[in-house]
């Protein structure tokens, strides 16, 4: 155990703040670091992405990125989504679970599964996870008002020990929390 503490401070991490900031606000528009850094980093995975999130528009520039980066077969791409946000009241620019497994037919989309007494699990946890080596964890939905209104925050985290520990921990909670959506 100690050897394994050890192990764990001797590799260093780096931590970035990440904002998106409305347009015009403090010299910085609306394509703020959290906003190009995203979209960016999905679109270059080699590996694997995995997204959890409430809410996504097919509106957000990390959708866009999602779905080609979802067609590349040589990268594992999963999707936790919140079942109530997504399908309850389903708009053209929100798409339901299902329609985010059929739009992104090479993603394992996940969403949260109803308990006996008919409610689901919040899935209000948003991050994306980058090669299973960068960890963002965001305030912002997978939104344009996210990307372009809202004053949002994150952490770019480039750390494989804790990313492959949220990716880890998340795939553990699948049989209890979520299920996969089907297309």
């Amino acid at each position: 155990v100690l050897s394994a503490i050890q192990g764990a401070h001797a590799h260093g991490s780096r931590v970035t703040p990440v904002w998106t900031l409305p347009e015009g606000v403090g010299g910085i528009g609306a394509m703020g670091g959290l906003t190009t850094a995203v979209p960016h980093l999905v679109r270059a995975a080699s590996q694997s992405v995995t997204v959890s999130t409430f809410n996504i528009q097919r509106s957000s520039a990390l959708w866009v990125a999602l779905k080609e980066v979802s067609e590349r077969a040589e990268v594992s791409v999963r999707i936790y989504m919140d079942a109530d946000a997504a399908d309850r009241d389903p708009e053209p620019w929100s798409p339901t679970s299902a329609q985010v497994a059929v739009e992104m037919p090479g993603a394992v989309v996940l969403r949260t599964r109803r308990g006996q007494d008919g409610a689901a699990a919040r899935n209000h946890a948003k991050f994306v996870a980058v090669d299973g080596q960068i960890l963002i964890v965001t305030s912002a939905n997978l939104s344009a008002s996210a990307e372009e209104r809202n004053i949002e925050l994150g952490l770019r985290l480039e750390d494989p020990v804790l990313t492959g520990a949220v990716e880890s921990r998340m795939r553990e909670l699948e049989p209890l929390l979520y299920e996969r959506v089907r297309r």
